[in-house]
């Protein structure tokens, strides 16, 4: 396996020496790596509209003014700018960017081997039809944020259907396939603000022949700084038939706007288990915290506009090693295809 791994990193170093041979700063934008990705680009584009004509015209296309029939989603999810620059779960739950991300993941943790994975996600929305289907992609292999993740996004392979609003619920329907395990799965959200915050409670609702019925909630309380920063507090819980007791959990995030193309994140996060299973110390009935997570994040566009990369330290305090640090850290490098943020 180590041998796999260093493959891995000559790949990454050859990669970013044929990139950096053939870009700088300052280079014009013709070169023969802006000329391939645009080709890759394209043919994204072009992919993603002749599946959304085909859908279309399966659901009812007009086919004098070449739209769907269906009746247009009046009031559709708005993921703000920090959600969006930081590619974090909430956004991918919400996007309707078409876009095929490919990631370079170099997974460093003091307690485990280090993991370099290249992984690939897509998100194709069918806006011939008012941008109520959407074809989402995104590769298996994934790891937890810092130890546990919130706000899952769907995973597998699978197609979303978006909901119009109603009564202010905002409301989604994804059937997939995951681990060769086909799953059904609803997401709800209600945001509303009072005074400068604004509140948005997210209930899902996720069923799988693995692992039966899974549901979990997160409330979001986000508060703009600057008009640029963002303060954010998430409490979060999480259940499942075959989990023994409910997770909960505490986070506060600050999201710093650093430049055009550059920000940073401040997270302390706090996990715990109404059934905790000690299984050092033999205690199967501890109900308190278990896990409390420190993290910082530092994300940039580089060289071109669909170029990023992110690192992202922390260290994580968990019972299972006596509250003893574990350190982590997280090496990024994301490249979009197709109409991305920017």
């Amino acid at each position: 396996m180590k041998y796999i791994s260093s493959i891995h990193v000559y790949i990454l170093i050859f990669l970013l020496s044929s990139l950096c041979f053939n870009i700088s700063l300052k280079a014009e934008h013709n070169t023969s790596v802006d000329i391939l990705y645009k080709s890759v680009s394209t043919y994204v584009i072009d992919s993603a509209d002749y599946l959304d004509e085909k859908v279309s015209r399966w659901l009812g296309n007009d086919d004098v003014n070449n739209t769907c029939l269906l009746e247009p989603i009046t009031n559709i999810y708005e993921s703000n700018d920090t959600d969006i620059f930081f590619q974090n779960n909430k956004y991918l739950n919400e996007t309707r960017d078409i876009y095929v991300r490919l990631r370079m993941d170099n997974h460093y943790y003091s307690r485990e081997r280090n993991k370099i994975k290249f992984k690939l996600s897509a998100r194709l929305p069918f806006d011939r039809c008012k941008k109520q289907f959407q074809l989402f992609f995104q590769d298996e292999n994934t790891y937890a944020d810092e130890v546990k993740s919130t706000d899952t996004s769907d995973g597998g392979v699978g197609i979303r259907y978006y909901e119009k609003e109603r009564y202010g619920i905002n409301s989604s329907y994804s059937i997939g396939l995951r681990s060769q395990s086909p799953y059904i799965r609803a997401r709800y959200s209600f945001p509303w603000k009072y005074h400068s915050w604004k509140i948005e409670p997210v209930h899902m609702f996720k069923y799988s022949d693995k692992y039966y019925l899974e549901q979990e909630t997160n409330i979001y309380f986000d508060k703009s700084i600057n008009k640029e920063d963002l303060f954010r507090v998430q409490l979060h819980r999480a259940e499942g038939s075959k989990q023994e007791g409910i997770d909960y959990g505490l986070i506060f995030e600050y999201y710093l706007h650093a430049g055009k193309n550059s920000g940073l994140r401040l997270r302390q996060s706090f996990f715990g288990n109404t059934h905790y299973n000690d299984v050092y110390k033999n205690d199967k009935n501890y109900h308190g915290i278990n896990n409390y997570v420190s993290s910082v994040s530092w994300r940039e566009s580089i060289l071109r506009d669909w170029l990023y990369y992110e690192i992202r330290p922390s260290v994580n305090y968990h019972k299972d090693y006596n509250y003893k640090p574990s350190y982590e850290l997280r090496f990024f490098i994301d490249i979009y295809f197709g109409k991305y943020h920017k």
